[in-house]
């Protein structure tokens, strides 16, 4: 089969070549792929910023049809239409493993970095990792599930987002977009999207159409002035930082109102940044990282699905052949588009 490998630590080598289909045990499920998804983690990757094992199959956000299946499974029988969480290898005994906080597991490993992942024809799982996709549900929606899951993971387990929150949000781009329709379905009662200048043409739209009307363009417009106007001077009660920006996260303590939160899961890329602790001190801000996603949050995300309150169709910008991966990692990397989807060749009849 024809696979996006990373071969090597370096920055970019990674090459569309053949491997092995691989080979499934008695615990595990072979996977068709139908549609994978580009994250920022591919990026990262392709540019040596995140840590990885190669030689790897790039890609960890899914969708296929279930090809073959060990004799120990139960759950899932050739046909089944799934996409999976990607928590795939963990050592079950941990602190961590124990609590049920498996995405937190030292030993943790995933498709796409740790072990072999979805751009590809196939891919093998773990049945227990996998969740049915129905039939409303298209393979395309189907891969961007992973990524929304790690939003609902963010903004609902972790930042605990409620009813008349004043929040906004860093980034217009897919994830952003993902949480400005989780943070209304919460009960936010101002969801406010910042961009860039060059979003305006296009994510911006894409936001509107998704009935984000509160957008700012930060660098024509006073941030800082536009959230201290309409919360009485109070500022944010909660600020999200999609955009892995910088400029961004150093503005969050001042975003904030006193006893705020900062919900972060933009990856920066980098090993350290500027950021104003003693002010976030003096303001009793609380500082919630996420990373990943929990069973819970899928079905968060599978619920929010089903009642149509997420539309992941309007994130989704491009749709390619795997073969012509590096045009979509060139396409993100100069912040081109929204979210990129992968088709195997063999099954893209062009979109």
């Amino acid at each position: 089969m024809k696979a996006v490998v990373k071969e090597k630590k370096t920055k970019g080598s990674v090459v569309f070549k053949e491997v092995p289909v691989p080979e499934i045990n008695d615990d595990e499920v072979l996977i068709k792929i139908r549609a994978a998804g580009v994250c920022g983690t591919d990026i990262h990757i392709y540019n040596d910023e995140f840590p990885y094992w190669p030689p790897v199959i790039l890609g960890h956000e899914f969708s296929g049809i279930v090809e073959n299946t060990g004799k120990n499974i139960t759950r899932f029988k050739p046909g089944d239409r799934v996409t999976s969480e990607p928590q795939q290898k963990v050592c079950g005994i941990c602190r961590y493993c124990r609590q049920g906080l498996i995405h937190l597991c030292s030993s943790k490993r995933s498709p796409g970095w740790g072990m072999d992942g979805a751009m590809a024809d196939y891919i093998k799982l773990p049945d227990k990792l996998l969740h049915k996709l129905p039939e409303s549900i298209s393979f395309i929606e189907g891969a961007v599930i992973e990524p929304a899951s790690t939003v609902t993971h963010a903004l609902i387990e972790r930042g605990n987002i409620k009813f008349g929150d004043f929040v906004v949000i860093a980034g217009p781009g897919p994830a952003g977009l993902i949480a400005a329709q989780v943070a209304k379905a919460c009960g936010a009662e101002r969801v406010i999207l910042t961009g860039k200048h060059e979003d305006i043409h296009y994510r911006f739209k894409v936001a509107k159409e998704l009935g984000i009307q509160d957008i700012l363009d930060v660098d024509t417009q006073d941030l800082l002035g536009y959230i201290k106007d309409n919360t009485g001077g109070y500022g944010a009660d909660v600020f999200i930082e999609c955009s892995g920006s910088e400029s961004a996260i150093s503005q969050a303590p001042d975003i904030c109102a006193k006893n705020g939160k900062i919900i972060a899961f933009g990856l920066t890329g980098k090993k350290s940044i500027s950021f104003d602790w003693d002010k976030a001190i003096a303001k009793e801000l609380n500082i919630i990282p996420s990373m990943s996603s929990t069973y819970n949050s899928w079905i968060y995300t599978l619920d929010l699905l089903y009642a149509g309150k997420l539309d992941l169709k309007k994130i989704i910008s491009n749709v390619m052949p795997i073969s012509e991966f590096m045009q979509a990692f060139n396409l993100i990397m100069e912040r081109q588009g929204l979210k990129f989807i992968l088709i195997p060749d063999n099954e893209y009849k062009g979109y």
